[in-house]
């Protein structure tokens, strides 16, 4: 099953934790896996941050690249193929609650490739 949560709201982790996020919190010890196949393009989080551009058009932006990479990227179609089978597993970013991030487009988009991988709670 599929969980997204903040890096600050770890009783919200389920199973394994993924780092989708460019880059490390401060002042927080590693207890995740990072996914840097999911990490969203940094020229791509400026505009969005800056208000170039917005989120309904960062998400198409992504999903596009995230579908690049699939299709180019033999190990990373591997792994989300056997996401299915894998047990638990919590995308994490910095926003917590419900603040548009990365992390949710990235779960759906796995949510739509993964044979077998099911929604948990995406915060």
């Amino acid at each position: 099953m599929l969980y997204t949560a903040s890096f600050y709201d770890p009783q919200d982790w389920v199973g394994q934790p993924y780092r989708v996020s460019r880059v490390h919190p401060r002042g927080k010890q590693t207890e995740w896996q990072s996914a840097p196949r999911l990490y969203p393009d940094r020229l791509l989080l400026n505009a969005y941050r800056d208000g170039s551009l917005d989120f309904a058009i960062l998400t198409i932006e992504y999903r596009l690249a995230l579908d690049a990479s699939y299709k180019k990227d033999g190990e990373f179609r591997e792994w989300v193929d056997g996401l299915g089978s894998a047990g638990d597993l919590t995308l994490l970013c910095f926003e917590r609650g419900e603040k548009l991030c990365h992390r949710r487009i990235a779960a759906q988009w796995l949510l739509e490739r993964a044979p077998g991988l099911e929604a948990g709670h995406l915060r």
